[in-house]
Parts: structure tokens; C-alpha cells; sequence
């Protein structure tokens, strides 16, 4: 067997630690004395990828979500349904409180007080809203002509034309024929009666406010007189009524 020379390993051993990144050692006594055994050196890691894991950063930790953020990412959000009806609420709102009547404020006078006795007792409900009437109805527009005494005009009201029949087949000034649509208000009081005929003579005939009449109607409307103080009308005796039917219903 050929001998390999020593200086010759020396030589490899060099170059095979040079390879591996690692210091060339020393010379060994015992290799020297065996000059014939083989020297294998142990693998080393690649320089490049020894590098590469030294150089990864390592991971950024993400911080934790503030509590307002994280309610307004759970938070639900309006259906796009629902947009139309938001925008149309505001409109609503004003067409509902339009058709709303103001509230009353301060003390009524007895012509608005008669105005709610006029709605509460249906007259409303006939003759309408501004006295205008229907076909069948007539049109309070002309009370003044129809009852020139405004006590005749309350004794109608209160016997209607069921009671008034009873007496005579004409109602009124103008001999209008009786046709059994009005109805008897007997439940209503001297005053709730008075002020009814007091609103529908100013508010529809057209009644001037501190005339005669005006101020004899009021003093029944607010108490002061009844219906029988004042007495019956020149048209309510001369249908043949008495005075018993002066008396409240």
C-alpha cells in the first residue's frame, strides 16, 4: 500500500476545516503516528443559512382593540330598508302635527264654548263643520231669518222637530213644513243651550257682538238669567207651546 505523505493530510485537513468555517487544529500526535487513517470531518450548518435565520424579525405583537372600536365593529347597522322610512319620518310628523287642533289655552268665552257644545251635541254631524248644511239639511247661514228671536230658535233646539210637531206643521218665520229630521236636545242645560244658540247666531248668521240680542243671549249663556227668566218667544206661543217647556231636560 502506498504511504500518503503527512505534509499531504496536514494540506487536506486545512482545506477541510477552511470549508466548514471552522480553525484549522493543531496537529494531532496521534494522527501523526497513524499516518494511514482516515479524518472525516463532522458536517457544519451552510454559512448562508445560518445567516438567513439569524436575520427574521421576530413577530410585531398587535395591541388589543380599544373597547369603542371594538362596540362600533359589533354594533348592528341600518338595513338600507329602513332608510326610506327615516327620511319619510319627519314628513309624517309634521303632516300629524298639523292635523292636530291647538290645544285651548286661557278661559273660553261663551261663543267658543258653544262651539264645542255645537260639535259634542252631533249639530256638526248635520248641518256641518261651517253651517253649510246638505240637500235635505238646511244651512244655518240663515238662523237670524229663519228664528228673528233667539228664544224661539232655543225652543227649537230643545224639542226638536218630533216636539215642535206636536204644536204646529211649520217651523220658524219662513213657515218652513216640519220634516221630523231635527232631534230633540232635551238633555242640554239652560246654559250649554244658550251658548249652542249663541254660536250658531254669531258664528253662521252673523250676529254682531255687543248688540241687544248678543247680550240678553249671554246672560243665559254664562248664568245669569235661565230660559225661564227670559220667557218664550212670539212665535213659541203663538204655536200654542206653554211655559212648562222652558224648564230644563
Amino acid at each position: 500500500m502506498t504511504e500518503i505523505p503527512e505534509h499531504l493530510l496536514k494540506r487536506s485537513k486545512e482545506r477541510r476545516a477552511a470549508i466548514g468555517g471552522e480553525e484549522a487544529p493543531a496537529d494531532d500526535p496521534a494522527s501523526a503516528s497513524d499516518p494511514g487513517e482516515a479524518v472525516e470531518a463532522a458536517p457544519a450548518t451552510p454559512a448562508p443559512v445560518a445567516a438567513a435565520v439569524a436575520a427574521t424579525p421576530e413577530p410585531v405583537p398587535v395591541p388589543p382593540m380599544r373597547p369603542e372600536v371594538a362596540a362600533a365593529v359589533r354594533r348592528k347597522k341600518i338595513p338600507i330598508w329602513a332608510m326610506p322610512v327615516l327620511v319619510a319620518l319627519p314628513l309624517w310628523a309634521y303632516v300629524y302635527q298639523a292635523t292636530l287642533e291647538p290645544a285651548p289655552t286661557g278661559e273660553l268665552t261663551p261663543v267658543e264654548e258653544g262651539g264645542l257644545v255645537y260639535k259634542a251635541s252631533a249639530c256638526s254631524g248635520c248641518h256641518g263643520a261651517g253651517g253649510a248644511g246638505s240637500a235635505s239639511i238646511p244651512a244655518l247661514t240663515g238662523v237670524l231669518e229663519t228664528w228673528p228671536d233667539y228664544r224661539d230658535q232655543m225652543m227649537w233646539v230643545r224639542l226638536g222637530s218630533t216636539g215642535w210637531s206636536e204644536y204646529a206643521d211649520v217651523y220658524g218665520a219662513t213657515d218652513k213644513p216640519v220634516e221630523g229630521g231635527m232631534p230633540a236636545h232635551a238633555g242640554l242645560d239652560d246654559e250649554e243651550l244658550a251658548r249652542v244658540v249663541l254660536y250658531e247666531r254669531v258664528q253662521f248668521g252673523g250676529l254682531e257682538e255687543g248688540s241687544e240680542e248678543y247680550l240678553a243671549l249671554l246672560e243665559v249663556a254664562e248664568g245669569t238669567k235661565t230660559f225661564a227668566d227670559v220667557g218664550l218667544g212670539e212665535l213659541s206661543a203663538a204655536v200654542g207651546i206653554t211655559e212648562d217647556a222652558l224648564a230644563s231636560g
